[in-house]
């Protein structure tokens, strides 16, 4: 996939998530379950990171991939989706699986976690602006 193709398919992506969260932000499926979910929102964070942990300061393999080939990444939310942070591309990383467990439970999780929000925006815009005049 070409950058401009790569670019295209997040704009769609991205699109249909944020037509989504117009109807599902806040909502659940029952009440105690967790926050409705925006399938394209994922899909765009996977795209956008091109198989690779975004973490910048990931010490693993940010390129390995299972043995289905698909790359080793968990999407997680830099805002908690349970405490009000939006389900979006914009507040989203793909993360390895050692990253995403520092982001969740290490000492240096607030740090990252502004690590992180830099990154996902920055990402976010470039993906986004590619291709555009």
């Amino acid at each position: 996939m070409t950058e401009d193709e790569l670019s295209t398919e997040y704009r769609r992506l991205v699109a249909m998530a944020e037509r989504r969260a117009a109807t599902t932000t806040g909502r659940r499926r029952t009440a105690g379950a967790r926050p409705v979910r925006i399938p394209a929102s994922r899909e765009a964070v996977v795209l956008r990171s091109r198989g690779k942990c975004e973490n910048p300061l990931c010490g693993g393999q940010p390129y390995d991939e299972g043995l289905d080939g698909q790359p080793l990444l968990d999407v997680d939310h830099i805002d908690d989706l349970a405490l009000g942070g939006a389900d979006l591309p914009g507040n989203m990383v793909a993360l390895c699986p050692n990253c995403h467990r520092v982001k969740t439970l290490g000492r240096s999780r607030d740090e990252l976690r502004e690590v992180l929000r830099r990154v996902a925006a920055q990402a976010h815009a470039d993906t986004w602006a590619h291709g555009r005049t």
